[in-house]
């Protein structure tokens, strides 16, 4: 069974706060819950307007706290070619990003995790995953096969993940996704692209989704996606998210 913990509260991960799907070209289809506890919608920016100053009291001022310590920064590994990554044991939910962008060859990336293989490509990519949604995942190394110069990125939702914070996003190759907004349905596309396409979602609210398209080349069409969600698609192509 899978948990949902308490929804919309500050992002607050380095390396995670827990989350991990079955990624890349398949994977779960289901609708039950994922652990999404701490990942919040972006938001629009918008400020009310400041209140009246309140006039001065003689009450004694309260006592203050010591600020929280900030999140450590995503940690970076670099290397060339074939090689295995040790990261130390990440239970929570994170994003990585992988770069080789002068491959030619065969370019994998897999972890020891629950999803398993990240990356299966020919050449150059450039590209986010997520790792650890499910509930007690854990990733302690990933390994690399590439004939080029890398690097691997891992950090929190809250660092890497790219925002959306009225819900519609567009781009080109594999992302995560935190859209905003309060959509039930939205229009996918794909283009320019040969290959797998799929996409992944979750509520924030909820905690529920799944897979919503698995695809191969050029899609377009309208599924149920309930926004605020997570979202991470696979895809050689552009691609765009809109709420309708």
């Amino acid at each position: 069974m899978w948990i949902l913990g308490g929804v919309g509260a500050v992002v607050a991960l380095c390396c995670g706060v827990g989350l991990v799907a079955t990624l890349a070209g398949g994977g779960d289809s289901g609708t039950g819950n994922k652990n999404v506890t701490g990942v919040s919608a972006p938001t629009t920016g918008t400020t009310s307007a400041a209140a009246p100053a309140a006039a001065p009291t003689s009450a004694a001022p309260a006592p203050t706290t010591a600020a929280p310590p900030p999140a450590p920064k995503p940690k970076v590994y670099s290397g060339r070619g074939d090689d295995v990554v040790k990261v130390g044991q990440l239970t929570d939910l994170a994003v990585i990003k992988f770069s080789c962008p002068r491959c030619t060859s065969n370019t994998v990336l897999k972890s020891d995790g629950p999803e398993g293989l990240l990356v299966n490509t020919i050449g150059a990519y450039t590209g986010k995953r997520w790792i650890n949604l499910e509930e007690d995942s854990l990733t302690t190394q990933f390994e690399v096969e590439t004939n080029g110069k890398w690097t691997l990125t891992v950090g929190s939702v809250d660092q890497l993940a790219t925002k959306a914070a009225s819900g519609k996003v567009s781009g080109r190759g594999d992302d995560v996704i935190v859209l905003g907004g309060a959509a039930e349905t939205a229009k996918i596309t794909h283009s320019k692209g040969a290959g797998n396409f799929v996409v992944h979602a979750y509520s924030l609210e909820s905690g529920e989704g799944g897979l919503l398209i698995n695809e191969i080349g050029g899609y377009s069409g309208t599924r149920p996606l309930e926004a605020p969600a997570l979202v991470q698609v696979t895809a050689d192509g552009n691609w765009s998210i809109s709420p309708v």
